[in-house]
């Protein structure tokens, strides 16, 4: 099998021990050159999460790896673009559940609710990453917005957190208070401060 990052082309053999070494190939080319690895394409097929599985589990008839790296910046981007658009989604979307749980309660409002819950999960997870990128502060057009962008998650993550014991009881109309009072007001804050790149 071939790896391919840019211009480079290596050759592997289709086996465990070759899989190691693409991925320390990878892990080198992403600290080496200010990038970070996006995601794979194995045989014209994308590959964003699980690589190193998806590469065992195909193992035998994988021909051409082909990484696909961001710029430190290009990644920033992506992520704060995800970020806003799950935004864009979600403030409509907790307005509506907070509605729908003051009328009735089912098992789809505590889907969307755990749905809620991972979604603040993932922006914190997200900020997370940004937040270790070398060169942060030169990355960003206002360092500034990025710190209440962090106060405004850091709120939201309280607030939510707030919501584990109406929840532990069935309190629907003290969490249906919580979605409309206290987590949209933190969603809208948090879009508000989501930062832009230099």
């Amino acid at each position: 099998m071939q790896l391919v990052i840019g211009e480079e082309i290596t050759e592997f053999d289709n086996n465990e021990v070759s899989i190691e070494q693409i991925i320390k190939a990878l892990e080198e080319k992403s600290s080496s050159a200010e990038r970070i690895l996006s995601h794979l394409v194995i045989d014209e097929v994308e590959v964003f999460d699980d690589y190193v599985e998806y590469l065992y589990e195909n193992l035998a008839h994988i021909r051409v790896i082909q990484a696909e790296f961001l710029t430190l910046s290009e990644f920033m981007q992506s992520i704060l673009l995800s970020t806003g658009e799950y935004l864009d989604r979600a403030i409509p979307a907790v307005e509506q559940l907070a509605g729908a749980l003051y009328s009735s309660v089912d098992a789809d409002a505590w889907q969307q609710i755990d749905q809620l819950i991972e979604g603040v999960q993932w922006l914190q997870q997200s900020f997370d990453t940004m937040d270790s990128l070398p060169n942060l502060a030169n990355l960003l057009n206002d360092y500034e917005q990025w710190n209440l962008y962090s106060q405004s998650l850091r709120e939201l993550l309280e607030v939510v957190a707030s919501l584990g014991e109406p929840l532990k009881f069935g309190d629907h109309v003290s969490v249906s208070d919580i979605l409309l009072y206290e987590i949209k007001p933190a969603l809208e804050r948090l879009s508000t401060n989501l930062p832009a790149l230099a």
